[in-house]
């Protein structure tokens, strides 16, 4: 159990590190993410007009589920992540996608 936990505390403090660094543009971690979330603004503001905030983000993330998918692929083929990593941590990315979109602040350790 202690290392259970203590590999966990481990994964998510180095999330958390990757999630408060700007993405190096260059980088094909970079790259990825900028899509992602140029695709969720593009895709919030076209629902927008039309839906409330919060449907216009959970329309967003969905539409953009490609790109979320390419980045994610990416981040789990980083020395420091792999697979398992990123399948625990993407509820936690996409709920501050969701929250960045709709204006709210999400105070966690992602």
């Amino acid at each position: 159990m202690r290392r259970v936990l203590l590999a966990s505390l481990t994964t998510l403090a180095t999330l958390a590190v990757l999630a408060t660094l700007p993405a190096r543009a260059e980088s094909p971690e970079g790259a990825r993410h900028a899509a992602w979330q140029v695709c969720l603004d593009e895709a919030f503001a076209e629902q927008i007009r039309t839906t409330s905030r919060s449907f216009a983000a959970t329309k967003a993330v969905s539409t953009c589920r490609d790109r979320e998918e390419a980045y994610l692929g990416v981040l789990a083929g980083s020395p420091l992540l792999d697979g398992d990593d990123v399948t625990r941590i993407r509820p936690a990315l996409v709920a501050r996608a969701r929250d960045r979109l709709m204006g709210e602040r999400r105070f966690s350790a992602l």
